[in-house]
């Protein structure tokens, strides 16, 4: 009778002994908004929609001209000998055709500059996060989109925002 008591006291102690006194430090981060708002991420963004306006208008300049070229074709096509003819439209289809790759390319070349630039401001911003975490004890540092509800004053995005204008000013990617 005396172990069963002894044994009964003993599981109750363990049990309202066990939770847990250490206090993990947890916080979280909206990355897109440190992303889009600083400095090097307002001038990354500026330098990527002004290629993009450039490859815009290059290809509305390209279709305006196949267009023009198009309908030049088909108002000469009673004019023009059949084989004249055919020989012109296998040209504007040689020439639509690497207007369609050069687009292509482009966008191509342009989303791999996005990339390679995301990459390489968020190679700059690690090293911030990870100082930032160190300097005021916090164990865990979460992007904002993957929480579902936290406290506000666990987020410590405008105080990371202003540490990367701090040490960020511009990025290189070309």
């Amino acid at each position: 009778m005396r172990f069963k008591t002894k044994l009964i006291f003993l599981i109750i102690f363990l049990i309202l002994t066990t939770k847990s006194f250490s206090k993990e430090n947890i916080a979280y981060v909206d990355m897109e908004k440190i992303m889009n708002n600083s400095i090097a991420g307002k001038q990354l963004s500026e330098k990527l929609n002004k290629e993009n306006n450039l490859n815009i208008n290059f290809f509305k300049k390209k279709e305006d001209e196949l267009r023009s070229k198009e309908k030049k074709l088909i108002s000469q096509q009673n004019i023009l000998d059949k084989s004249e003819l055919e020989k012109q439209l296998k040209e504007l289809q040689i020439e639509a055709n690497k207007y369609r790759n050069e687009k292509n390319k482009r966008i191509n070349d342009l989303n791999l500059k996005k990339i390679n630039a995301t990459k390489k401001l968020l190679e700059n911003i690690t090293p911030i996060l990870s100082e930032f975490a160190n300097k005021n004890s916090i164990s865990i540092l979460m992007q904002k989109k993957d929480i579902v509800i936290g406290k506000t004053e666990l987020d410590k995005t405008n105080d990371i925002l202003k540490l990367v204008n701090k040490k960020i000013k511009k990025i290189d990617f070309d």
